[in-house]
């Protein structure tokens, strides 16, 4: 690479940078998206990114980008955990809420409602799996009461008694990483809707 376009790059990200941290979010996902394109497993670049997104309401944009800091750093980032688990957290809530326009359920077979309720009950527990895998790792990393409140009440939902109990504890690491027992713990619950 040449100096010119090393001196290029610096000068992109610095004004990245300062838009970013002026607040300026809709401005600079252009500019950060342009220093990925230089350097794109730049870690600090993709979670300004993210950030950006977030701020400006782009929530499944930041999802994406932080879904690649996972795969490419796998890093021990807070921010990145907690807003990936609190995605899944909010979708499963949103699913697990739905309410259904009663017209539509009128003309549906009883065959074909109680197929379509174990569809959305099996998605709604994948995305309880991955909330709690995620906001468990954001927990470790920092003991945040908000995860922690989110997490007894994903484990409440899901049946297991065990795990909200032990986070209602207090305790702020957990000694088993336990995601297998949460899958059968949702398994068993939603198998017999």
């Amino acid at each position: 690479m040449s100096w010119l376009a090393c001196f290029s790059q610096d000068k992109s990200q610095a004004f990245a940078d300062r838009l970013f941290h002026s607040g300026e979010y809709e401005k600079a996902i252009p500019a950060l998206k342009q220093c990925l394109n230089t350097q794109p497993y730049d870690i600090s670049v993709q979670k300004m990114l993210a950030k950006s997104f977030f701020n400006t309401g782009y929530i499944d944009s930041a999802y994406i980008v932080y879904k690649e800091i996972v795969a490419y750093h796998n890093p021990d980032d807070y921010d990145t955990y907690a807003f990936l688990g609190n995605y899944y957290y909010v979708k499963a809530n949103k699913l697990a809420n739905a309410e259904t326009i009663p017209d539509e359920k009128k003309t549906k077979t009883s065959r074909f409602k109680k197929e379509e309720e174990k569809i959305e009950s099996a998605i709604t527990a994948e995305y309880y799996i991955k909330a709690s895998e995620y906001l468990e790792k954001a927990y470790t990393i920092y003991g945040s009461d908000e995860i922690k409140k989110s997490l007894i009440d994903i484990f409440i939902i899901v049946g297991n008694k065990d795990k909200a109990t032990w986070y209602k504890s207090g305790k702020k690491r957990n000694p088993v990483n336990d995601s297998s027992s949460v899958k059968n713990k949702i398994t068993e619950k939603h198998a017999t809707i």
